[in-house]
């Protein structure tokens, strides 16, 4: 059924009108404060930071000014030390290295070391060929080493076994 007759709108009551505008002008009004707040509470926070700051500056002596120089100046060095020691190769541990892992019965009698590579060339002198093994399987068998290679055995005076070795180190164990 279609009506022709408008109905009038109904009006709202006077306290939802009163509490809907109320309502507006406290939203209106804390986002208001907020921004207000915001700008003079961190201007005013950094203003004072600065103040202080500056006065801190002031109350700086000449002999604090210069200890901090120099103290940075150490801090510097230290930090170009850290680096160096970071990059130096420690050479004396090769040394302790073949004290640990060299059989009884067999000598070294020249060494050269490529610190670049890991690479070493040892040239010793054993007992006997028994002797010899038990040396280069002890190298093998250790994990700082990563490759043997034996080389140039020859008898020499004595009935003495002359042998060349040629070892690859792990790089780590100079670092």
């Amino acid at each position: 059924m279609v009506e022709i007759i408008p109905r009038p709108v109904s009006k709202l009551p006077f306290s939802q009108n009163i509490l809907f505008y109320f309502s507006a002008l406290l939203i209106f009004l804390v986002v208001l404060g907020y921004f207000i707040l915001d700008f003079y509470l961190i201007s005013g926070a950094e203003r004072k930071l600065q103040e202080l700051d500056e006065a801190l500056a002031r109350t700086k002596t000449e002999e604090q000014v210069m200890l901090e120089k120099e103290l940075s100046g150490y801090e510097k060095k230290i930090k170009n030390f850290s680096a160096l020691l970071g990059r130096h190769v420690f050479f004396s541990r090769t040394f302790n290295f073949f004290e640990e892992n060299t059989h009884p019965d067999a000598w070294f009698s020249s060494f050269s070391l490529n610190p670049g590579k890991g690479q070493v060339g040892l040239s010793g002198e054993t007992d006997n060929f028994v002797t010899l093994h038990q040396q280069v399987r002890i190298l093998k068998e250790n994990p700082s080493v990563k490759g043997v290679n034996l080389t140039n055995i020859a008898i020499g005076k004595e009935g003495r076994i002359n042998f060349d070795i040629g070892l690859t180190l792990d790089p780590g164990l100079l670092k």
